[in-house]
């Protein structure tokens, strides 16, 4: 399985410890690697809960959660650079197809 090492300022990552549930937290909080499926997948999830909420539609959330799908794209373009929206394009998918089996180290800047 491919490791990738991720690099994120303070803000960015308490925007994704947010995100993410709380096993993929504590092992960001650990600096483990975690499951690349598994981070994406909390990611996508938090970002599309208000629709699956009742609370907002997927336009209103992609025009407003500017900085979490700034995250993910800076996120996603280092696992595959060569479609940045490869993960937003699956926002609302209840399974999201990852390429490759894969895990992300996260690092603090």
């Amino acid at each position: 399985m491919k490791q990738y090492t991720i690099e994120l300022n303070g803000k960015q990552y308490s925007i994704l410890e947010k995100m993410l549930c709380y096993d993929n937290a504590q092992c960001l909080a650990m600096n483990q690697p975690v499951s690349g499926y598994d981070l994406f997948s909390d990611i996508l999830d938090d970002i599309y809960s208000p629709v699956e909420d009742g609370w907002s539609t997927l336009d209103v959330v992609l025009q407003e959660s500017t900085e979490k799908l700034g995250l993910l794209r800076a996120m996603t373009a280092i696992i595959f650079p060569e479609d940045i929206d490869y993960f937003v394009k699956q926002l609302g998918n209840n399974e999201i197809a990852c390429k490759d089996n894969f895990s992300i180290l996260i690092t603090l800047k």
